[in-house]
């Protein structure tokens, strides 16, 4: 297990930053709690962590004096990195497997376990990847991320549907009272067509690594491409690429719901109002609204919309926001925060409130030429 590497402080903590979220400290193997370095020819260092569900590898740019691998726990790793001063990293792992680190004055010394107890991360093999814009990657998970359940006892809703057919990138997530379908036209026809489901970490982890590649972007000089995030799937992984980054994800082996007939085809009445003056007045009436059933009523009449909460332990509150509306009057109830989430995931200026009667689903839908985003809320008695 000798080993013997400079490296400057920013890359070693950026390839850092990258990988430690990922290792888990509270699991029953100790191992996994831990960063696998891993010196790869003369002049990189490979960094590697996993749960056994996620994995993320990350290369950065070193002088190797001598190759060798060790194992060394993440967030003490970490912490040390980036708390060092500005400079080279000398780093040096010596027989008895304890690396120490160097940096100006600083010196540091750790434990370390054998490289070759660390488990092996997916091989994404000779699976063909896909090149995604990555910006609209991010958007889909933007506007439908929030409607993923959070119960990991339910598989096949804990996480998000993404799809491409060659023409469309579409992301579907529901909890079992909401649904949020985005879609994006891709250019070309020379997507390859794919279907996974993505467990909601994963997710999280996939919007890490967009956010970084577009931070890359931002900072680097090529101002014309527009960044891309490699795709690739095989033996029951997803793998996700963007410069030296590669995130490898346990797909989810669930029946994700038939989503396209929770999806009203028809609703008779269709309010249309400004996002952002319904996003304000649904937060301010919700004060006071039941904290565990967070129920609010709408009320739509011709040209108005009124909002109410009625709470007999904290109080009441209505608000009226103008709308364009001509049809018949109608009631219904809704979960606040449900509304909240898909109207802040969204961006356009003007959104349309769909509805039938106050038994039936809600229709949420960007308002513009670009109708590429749909979301349904359950409604509820009130």
């Amino acid at each position: 297990m000798p080993m013997e590497l400079t490296i400057d402080k920013r890359s070693f903590l950026k390839g850092l930053a990258r990988t430690h979220g990922v290792a888990d400290r509270k699991s029953s193997m100790p191992i996994l709690s831990n960063i696998l370095l891993t010196t790869e020819s003369t002049n990189t260092l490979r960094l590697a962590a996993t749960d056994l569900y996620l994995g993320v590898t990350a290369t950065a740019v070193a002088q190797v004096t001598s190759g060798g691998s060790v194992a060394i726990a993440a967030r003490t790793l970490f912490d040390i990195v980036k708390n060092l001063p500005e400079g080279e990293v000398k780093w040096s792992v010596g027989a008895n497997g304890a690396a120490q680190i160097q940096c100006g004055k600083v010196k540091y010394t750790i434990p370390g376990l054998a490289g070759d107890d660390f488990p092996p991360l997916p091989s994404v093999g000779r699976a063909d990847f896909v090149e995604l814009d990555a910006e609209k990657v991010g958007d889909l998970i933007a506007r439908t991320s929030y409607s993923m359940s959070t119960d990991d006892t339910r598989p096949h809703l804990a996480g998000a549907l993404f799809e491409g057919d060659g023409k469309t990138l579409r992301m579907v997530t529901t909890d079992g009272h909401r649904l949020s379908k985005a879609e994006h036209k891709i250019d070309g026809d020379s997507m390859l067509s794919f279907s996974m489901l993505v467990p909601n970490k994963g997710v999280g982890e996939l919007k890490r690594l967009i956010e970084d590649l577009k931070s890359d972007h931002k900072r680097g000089s090529d101002d014309d491409a527009r960044p891309t995030v490699g795709v690739a799937t095989t033996g029951g992984n997803a793998f996700f690429r963007g410069n030296e980054v590669m995130l490898s994800v346990k797909l989810a082996d669930e029946q994700f719901p038939p989503y396209s007939k929770v999806i009203p085809q028809q609703q008779s009445k269709r309010v249309v109002a400004s996002r952002q003056t319904l996003l304000d007045s649904l937060r301010r009436i919700s004060l006071v609204s039941n904290d565990k059933s967070g129920g609010i009523r709408l009320s739509v009449e011709e040209g108005v919309l009124r909002i109410l909460s009625e709470n007999p332990d904290v109080g009441t509150g209505s608000e009226e926001i103008d709308v364009d509306y001509a049809g018949a009057p109608v009631t219904i109830g809704f979960n606040a925060k449900y509304l909240l989430d898909v109207l802040g995931a969204l961006t356009e200026d003007e959104v349309a409130l769909e509805l039938s009667g106050e038994l039936d689903p809600g229709v949420i839908k960007p308002v513009g030429d670009t109708a590429d985003f749909v979301g349904v809320v359950m409604p509820m008695r009130i």
